[in-house]
C-alpha cells in the first residue's frame, strides 16, 4: 500500500492531521500508532471513504 503517512506523522509539526482514506487502509493507520510515538488515532466512515485524524498526544513529563 502506497500510503506515505508516517513521514507526516514524523516530520509535520501540526498538532492535528486529517487522512482520507480507503477502508481497506485501515490496519496502515493503525500501524502507524506503533512505528512513530506520540499521536493519537480517531478513525470514521465517511462517504464510503476512512476519514482518519491523528492528534499530537500531550508531552508525558
Amino acid at each position: 500500500m502506497g500510503l506515505e503517512i508516517g513521514w507526516y506523522l514524523r516530520l509535520s509539526r501540526a498538532r492535528e492531521l486529517e487522512f482520507l482514506v480507503s477502508p481497506k487502509a485501515r490496519p496502515v493507520l493503525e500501524d502507524q500508532l506503533f512505528t512513530v510515538s506520540g499521536w493519537s488515532l480517531d478513525v470514521a466512515e465517511a462517504e464510503g471513504f476512512l476519514r482518519a485524524v491523528y492528534r499530537r498526544l500531550a508531552p508525558t513529563k
